[in-house]
């Protein structure tokens, strides 16, 4: 099967819909969220509203969970923080009963998608370095994990000989003698200096990833935010990808 993965929105609806058409030509046979629907962006209602019409699976993120009360918001930084009040004011009940119904963690087909990490994903710990990846890789059985979190699309690879490293082909052909932890990258705020909208595509079948980028409509995005209480830094982030 075929499956467009995508993670990290955090409320911002041009990206997520410019993602969902973008998806459309693909011919994939499902659709999965890695998490944070909601978060910094100025539409986490609709954002939600979209991802229940369209993902088949959907997992949930640190922002899903903050602004319901399930985690201690005073270790996130003052730009976070401060969308996370202002988030929790917008939520409609609806989205909050479907936020609360989300899992961590959940394998998919035979391979394994988290949002944060795969040991102790309700930590919120983050997957950057090799050695992050080294402590996670015996946490799932199967030979690829997607993940999110961190907003910056990563591939990491083990061999049977613990010869653990960064993969960088796109798209990834994945050896047999391989495993993976694969970061999809965010849909809704980029951070590793590329504003346009990531996301991936998976095809099991082919044993093939490939990470996608996509234009997105970042100066109404940005226009949003600034008249909303929304931190201004949250919209000058988006333009460049940071």
């Amino acid at each position: 099967m075929k499956y467009a993965i995508i993670s990290d929105i955090h409320g911002n609806l041009e990206a997520l819909q410019s993602v969902l058409k973008e998806i459309e030509g693909k011919e994939v046979d499902s659709i999965l969220c890695l998490g944070d629907v909601i978060g910094y962006g100025p539409n986490p209602n609709e954002c939600v509203e979209l991802i229940k019409e369209n993902a088949d699976i959907v997992l949930a993120g640190n922002h899903d969970h903050a602004p319901l009360g399930k985690i201690d918001i005073s270790y996130f930084n003052p730009w976070a923080r401060s969308a996370i009040e202002w988030t929790r004011e917008q939520l409609t009940d609806e989205s909050r009963e479907f936020l609360l119904s989300l899992p961590l963690k959940t394998e998919v087909d035979g391979f394994t998608i988290v949002h944060s990490t795969p040991y102790n994903p309700h930590e919120w710990n983050y997957i950057i370095t090799i050695g992050d990846a080294i402590k996670n890789f015996p946490e799932f059985e199967n030979q690829v994990c997607f993940i999110g979190h961190s907003h910056v699309p990563m591939g990491i690879s083990l061999s049977e000989g613990d010869d653990c490293r960064v993969v960088k082909d796109n798209p990834l052909k994945m050896n047999k003698k391989l495993r993976y932890i694969i970061n999809v990258g965010s849909v809704g705020q980029p951070r590793d200096l590329d504003p346009r909208a990531a996301f991936g595509i998976y095809d099991n079948s082919k044993m093939e990833y490939r990470l996608c980028r996509v234009d997105y409509d970042v100066a109404e995005t940005q226009r949003k935010i600034n008249e909303s209480e929304l931190p201004p830094f949250l919209a000058e982030r988006l333009e460049v990808g940071q």
